[in-house]
């Protein structure tokens, strides 16, 4: 009916299944007066095939089954490996920017504060250097003294 499992060739189900004829029914309804059986199974696409089967009148079995297979959408595994791949690449790029970020909202502070540091320095360079250089002239006019002696 389906043209799948063991008898797929239509010829070959013909040849084998001459017990009974499925009748293919749009949905099927269980009819639990007549003593019909739901049964449902799974082929090898994974799909669900559902039927019912009872015996008539004149002991026959007689089988309902369901035009169309119920098949579960189609897992695009590409789409979800390459998703999975950005998706780990966009993190790694937003840690990245993030800690660009913040390492260079530290450096300005540290440069700030650097840059403050040497401005205060001047003046007590220039205080340093001119009693550095006070001293040497005062060392200079001692050893000129030692000199003349």
């Amino acid at each position: 009916m389906y043209g799948t499992g063991n008898y797929s060739v239509p010829e070959e189900c013909a040849r084998n299944c001459k017990e009974f004829v499925p009748e293919g029914v749009e949905t099927v309804i269980v009819d639990v007066d007549n003593d019909e059986v739901p049964c449902f199974g799974t082929d090898e696409d994974d799909c669900k095939y559902n039927f019912v089967y009872y015996y008539n009148e004149t002991n026959c079995l007689q089988v309902r089954a369901q035009n169309e297979r119920e098949c579960p959408p189609q897992v695009y595994m590409l789409g979800i490996v390459l998703g999975v791949i950005a998706a780990v690449v966009l993190i790694g790029l937003a840690l990245l920017l993030l800690w660009k970020l913040l390492t260079t909202i530290h450096d300005r502070r540290e440069f700030a504060r650097f840059e403050k540091e040497r401005m205060m320095a001047k003046w007590d360079t220039v205080r340093i250097s001119n009693i550095i250089n006070h001293n040497q002239i005062e060392l200079l006019r001692i050893l000129r003294t030692f000199k003349n002696f």
